[in-house]
């Protein structure tokens, strides 16, 4: 069933990569409801994870809550297409930042502007669901990972 406030259907899938060190080193964002936390830090220098392309809209809803933390509202995802025809799922606030991004990459088109998946609505978190996790979190949560069998 899916989460009414992270939109996922499995409580201990993200990270997607790099899992230990994703935990320790960034921001999370940490679902109310079932738990699942969620990169809401940034990459080194380069920009939050729930910002980049991903290779599939499922993958891009595992990140739709933090992108909407970012940006407290709504979010979109949109259907991206590359030069070489490959299709890849980005977060954007609106219509509006999704054009600002295509001005900028020429090779990347989107054929209707419109969402392939929003939200309903945007729910708030509070102040205590965005933070870095303790150690003992940290390894309760892999280890919860681990008996779901999720690498």
């Amino acid at each position: 069933m899916k989460c009414k406030e992270c939109y996922s259907e499995n409580p201990r899938i993200t990270p997607v990569k790099g899992a230990e060190d994703c935990l320790k080193n960034h921001l999370q964002y940490i679902c109310s409801i079932c738990g699942r936390v969620i990169c809401i830090g940034t990459i080194g220098a380069r920009r939050a994870r729930c910002l980049m392309p991903f290779g599939s809209i499922e993958t891009a809803i595992l990140y739709l809550k933090a992108a909407e933390i970012m940006n407290d509202g709504v979010c979109g995802i949109y259907e991206l297409i590359y030069k070489r025809g490959e299709k890849r799922y980005r977060v954007f606030k609106n219509v509006d930042e999704l054009k600002k991004q295509l001005k900028i990459n020429k090779n990347i088109k989107c054929e209707n502007y419109k969402p392939v998946y929003i939200s309903k609505k945007h729910t708030p978190v509070s102040p205590e669901q965005v933070r870095k996790l303790t150690p003992k979190e940290i390894k309760r949560y892999l280890d919860e990972r681990m008996k779901m069998r999720i690498e």
